[in-house]
């Protein structure tokens, strides 16, 4: 694989960790099978939206979502309750090893884009609550494309504001349907696997695998 010139980080699992927000999140749905079947749903709702033609934000299907599982359960959330636990995506802090594994590529003198279904508001607030907002020289929220990856749309979006052919870029997640998205439009990936973090679908695994940001590095030899 040649040397990208531009990294295109995920933010949610792949930089960010949702250890405490999943809790929160089962707490209130009432155990872990239930914020499974939110996130499902999350994910379904996204993918209808591109489908269908209509976008709506990330935070916005979230509460949808989760006052679909509440009801399903009996215990309606009333949607002021669900903002307030969606609005917690913003207060995510970054796994151990983000910090330091971006400031080593950037001091390789890669240019680091992140991109995420996050919202124009969301996103740039989780990056900065989670103090690694300056180690990006853009951010791009699927709302500039009105699709959600794993649509080629956003990917385009992210190649065209950092002004480089796809590959010349490397998207990194640990969701293996945003590597698919990428590789779909010519972008490699490398697919980060933190703990629980398995390879799902039917296609090859990308050439780089590191288990986080400090392993991808050293593997770019940053």
């Amino acid at each position: 694989m040649a040397r990208p010139q531009v990294l295109i980080f995920d933010v949610n699992e792949t930089l960010l960790d949702l250890a405490e927000l999943r809790s929160v999140l089962a707490a209130a749905l009432g155990g872990h099978e239930r914020l499974a079947e939110w996130f499902f749903r999350l994910l379904h709702g996204s993918l209808v939206a591109n489908a269908t033609d209509s976008f709506r934000s990330f935070e916005t299907i979230g509460v949808e979502a989760l006052r679909a599982v509440s009801l399903r359960q009996g215990a309606e959330l009333s949607e002021a309750q669900a903002k307030e636990l969606v609005a917690r995506f913003r207060s995510l802090s970054p796994h151990p090893d983000v910090a330091a594994g971006l400031d080593r590529l950037v001091g390789a003198g890669f240019r680091l884009i992140a991109l995420s279904n996050g919202s124009r508001i969301g996103l740039p607030a989780q990056l900065e609550n989670a103090e690694i907002i300056d180690r990006f020289e853009t951010i791009v929220s699927v709302e500039e494309a009105g699709r959600f990856k794993p649509d080629p749309a956003p990917y385009h979006v992210a190649l065209e504001r950092a002004a480089v052919e796809p590959g010349q870029a490397l998207m990194v997640a640990a969701h293996d349907w945003d590597i698919i998205g990428a590789r779909a439009v010519g972008i490699p990936g490398a697919f980060i696997t933190r703990p629980g973090v398995v390879w799902t679908l039917p296609h090859e695994l990308p050439e780089l695998t590191p288990r986080d940001i400090r392993e991808l590095a050293a593997l770019l030899g940053a």
